[in-house]
C-alpha cells in the first residue's frame, strides 16, 4: 500500500472514530435534556419557580469535540432544600457516565420496584423526600403514619379477613363453597410492609423523584399485595368434596301433593369433574383474578344433560295398585328400620321396560345409614341384625305390585311365616354373607309408575301410580290355599353363656305350604284363575335357653334329667332347686 493510501487510511478510521463519539455524546444529551425536562415539569406543578444563576441552576453544554470532557457550568444533586430552587443535571461529553446511568434509571425502574403496585407508592410514614405527607396504602388498608410492625399488624390482619371470604366451586348445577383459607391463601411479596414503610426515605432518586410527582398531584399510593394459593390445599379441598359433584344424569322426577296431584321435579345433569384441570383453574383465578371478597370458579368438568321426560310423566294420573300392613310400634328400632326404608322407596319413578330393585332402592342397611337392629330370621332361629324389619317393606311393596298387575322378576318367600300378611303375600329380602334375595318387578305398561311409600304410626302404604291401562269393567284379587299345617316342637338348649335361673323362649312356629293364586273378573264373572307362586314355611320350634355359667356339677346333671323328660314344668324346678358353684361367698 502507498503511503498516501496509508494516510488516507488512517484518516478515515479517525473520521469514523469521531462519528461514533459524536453520536454517543448526542445520545447522552439527549437522554439528560428529557431528564430535565422532566424535573421542570414536577417543578412546576408544585408552585416553584423556575431560576437559573450560576450558583443555583446548571446549564447543559456539549463540546464539539471530545477534548472538551470534563467541564461542567453546574452541579448535580445540591439540595433543593437549601437553595430554595430547582436543580438540573449539567453534563457534558466528560460526564456520559452520570446520564447513561439516568437514562438507565428512567427505563428500568419502577415507584417501589415491586411488580404488584397499583398506581403509585410512598413511605409507610407517608413522607416523601421533602418532608411532605402523602397517603399510603396496603390493598384498601391506609397505613399512613404507622411503623412498620404496625403496618405488618395490618397485613396480617387483612390476610385473616381475606381467608375467612368464601368462595364457590360450580360444576354444572352443583356448588360447593370453601374459604379462600381452605386453599391455603397466602401472599408472596413478603416485604411489603418494610417496602411501604420505607419508600421516600430510601431508593434510588428515581424512585423518590416519581414519589414526590405522586404526592404533588395528591395521589394516594398503594401497594397491592401478591396473592397464592397452595396448590397440594386446593386438590385436598376438591378431593374432598368430589362426591358433592360426581354424579350420573338423573331424569325429572314428580312429587306426590296432599291433593294426590303431582308436581314435576326437575332432573339434574351427570358431572365428572377432571381434577388436574381444576386444580389449575382454581389456582390461576385465585392468582390473577380474585382480590378479596366472595369470589367463584367454574370447575373443569364434564357435564352429561338429563333425559327430558316431562311428557312422559305427565301420563301419572290413575292409582293402579295399593298395599297396607301394620307394624308395632312398641320397638323403637324395629320402626325405625320400616319408616327409613319406605322413605328410601318413596318418589321413586320407573319408566316403561325398566326393571326396580328393592334392594338398591333401600341401599345398605348399615348403622352409618340410620339403620338399627332389629329381629330377622336366620336359619331356624330369630337373630338381631341391622336393618331388621325391612322385609316388612318389601312385603307390602310386593303387595301392591300385584294389584297393579306388574312384572315380578324376582321374588322369595320367608324360611318361616310371618304375622303381618297371610301366607304366600310375603317378599323375603336379605343381603348377608351368605344369602342374597332380592324383591324386583319390571315395569311392563307403556307408561311411567311412581312409586308412593308412607310409613308412620304403625303403619305402611304403599300406592303405585300409572296410567290405567286396564278396562273398567275387569278386576283382580289375589287368594292362598294352603296345605296341611306343621305343629310346634319344643327343644331345650343349656347355654354357659347365661347363669343359673336364666330361662328364655323364642321361636314356636308352625310350618305350612301355601299356593297364591291371581283371579280376573270380568263383569263381576271369573274369567280366569292362575297360579302365581307356591311358599314352603319351614315349622321353627319353640326353644327354651337355660342358664347354666354358675351351676354346680349336680345342678347341671339334674336339668340334663328333666330336659330329656321334655316336660317344661320339671325343667323349672331343676333349676329352682339347683345350686351354684359361688355359694357360701
Amino acid at each position: 500500500m502507498s503511503v498516501k493510501n496509508k494516510k488516507m487510511s488512517e484518516r478515515d478510521r479517525k473520521l469514523k472514530r469521531r462519528q461514533r463519539i459524536t453520536a454517543i455524546i448526542a445520545i447522552i444529551l439527549i437522554a439528560v435534556m428529557v431528564l430535565g425536562l422532566m424535573v421542570v415539569a414536577v417543578n412546576a406543578d408544585t408552585g416553584d419557580t423556575m431560576t437559573s444563576s450560576s450558583s443555583s441552576s446548571a446549564s447543559v453544554t456539549a463540546g464539539n469535540d471530545a477534548s472538551t470532557d470534563g467541564s461542567t457550568a453546574g452541579t448535580a444533586g445540591t439540595d433543593a432544600s437549601q437553595t430554595g430552587t430547582a436543580q438540573t443535571v449539567s453534563t457534558s461529553s466528560g460526564t456520559s457516565d452520570a446520564a447513561a446511568q439516568g437514562a438507565e434509571n428512567s427505563a428500568g425502574e419502577s415507584v417501589t420496584g415491586s411488580s404488584t403496585v397499583s398506581s403509585s407508592v410512598t413511605s409507610g410514614s407517608g413522607s416523601t423526600a421533602d418532608g411532605k405527607k402523602a397517603d399510603v396504602y396496603i390493598n384498601d388498608i391506609n397505613v399512613t403514619g404507622m411503623s412498620e410492625t404496625e403496618i405488618q399488624d395490618a397485613v396480617n390482619n387483612l390476610m385473616t379477613e381475606l381467608s375467612g371470604d368464601t368462595i364457590a366451586l360450580y360444576a354444572g348445577e352443583k356448588c360447593v363453597r370453601v374459604t379462600a383459607g381452605d386453599l391455603g391463601l397466602s401472599y408472596s411479596n413478603t416485604y411489603v410492609a418494610e417496602e411501604a414503610y420505607s419508600v421516600g426515605k430510601k431508593g434510588n432518586i428515581f424512585k423518590r423523584f416519581l414519589a414526590d410527582r405522586q404526592l404533588s398531584e395528591n395521589k394516594p399510593i398503594i401497594f397491592c399485595l401478591d396473592l397464592t394459593v397452595s396448590e397440594d390445599k386446593v386438590r385436598t379441598v376438591l378431593n374432598q368434596y368430589l362426591d358433592n359433584f360426581n354424579c350420573e344424569p338423573k331424569s325429572n322426577g314428580l312429587h306426590l301433593n296432599d291433593d294426590y296431584t303431582f308436581t314435576l321435579e326437575k332432573g339434574s345433569d351427570g358431572v365428572s369433574v377432571n381434577v388436574d384441570a381444576s386444580v389449575t383453574k382454581i389456582v390461576d383465578y385465585m392468582e390473577n383474578e380474585w382480590n378479596g371478597g366472595e369470589g367463584g370458579v367454574t370447575l373443569d368438568a364434564v357435564i352429561t344433560p338429563y333425559e327430558d321426560t316431562t311428557d312422559d310423566l305427565s301420563s301419572i294420573q290413575d292409582l293402579l295398585g295399593t298395599a297396607t300392613t301394620e307394624y308395632d310400634t312398641s320397638d323403637p328400632d324395629h320402626a325405625t328400620n320400616i319408616e327409613l326404608a319406605a322413605q328410601h322407596i318413596d318418589g321413586s319413578v320407573v319408566y316403561p321396560g325398566e326393571e326396580f330393585s328393592t334392594d338398591d332402592a333401600i341401599g345398605p342397611t348399615t348403622e352409618e345409614n340410620g339403620f338399627r337392629p332389629g329381629a330377622s330370621y336366620s336359619g331356624s332361629q330369630i337373630v338381631e341384625t341391622f336393618g331388621g324389619g325391612i322385609c316388612q317393606v318389601s312385603t307390602t311393596l310386593y303387595d301392591a305390585v300385584l294389584g297393579a298387575e306388574l312384572e315380578v322378576t324376582e321374588h322369595h318367600n320367608h324360611s318361616h311365616l310371618i304375622s303381618y300378611v297371610q301366607p304366600g303375600f310375603d317378599a323375603s329380602i336379605t343381603n348377608d354373607s351368605d344369602v342374597i334375595w332380592d324383591m324386583k318387578f319390571v315395569n311392563n305398561t307403556s307408561e311411567p309408575i311412581y312409586i308412593q311409600g308412607v310409613a308412620g304410626n304403625g303403619t305402611l302404604t304403599f300406592n303405585i301410580y300409572g296410567k290405567e291401562y286396564r278396562p273398567s269393567n275387569r278386576t283382580v284379587e289375589y287368594v292362598n290355599e294352603t296345605g296341611d299345617y306343621e305343629d310346634t316342637e319344643t327343644q331345650f338348649l343349656m347355654s354357659s353363656s347365661y347363669p343359673l335361673g336364666y330361662i328364655s323362649s323364642s321361636g314356636g312356629i308352625g310350618g305350612v305350604t301355601a299356593s297364591l293364586y291371581k283371579v280376573v273378573y270380568v263383569d263381576g264373572q271369573e274369567e280366569s284363575r292362575d297360579l302365581v307362586t307356591t311358599s314352603v314355611y319351614r315349622m321353627m320350634p319353640l326353644t327354651y335357653t337355660i342358664g347354666i355359667s354358675d351351676a354346680d356339677a349336680a345342678t347341671v346333671a339334674n336339668i340334663t334329667t328333666a330336659i330329656g323328660s321334655g316336660d317344661l314344668n320339671s325343667v323349672r324346678s331343676a333349676v329352682l332347686n339347683g345350686s351354684t358353684t359361688n355359694t357360701g361367698y
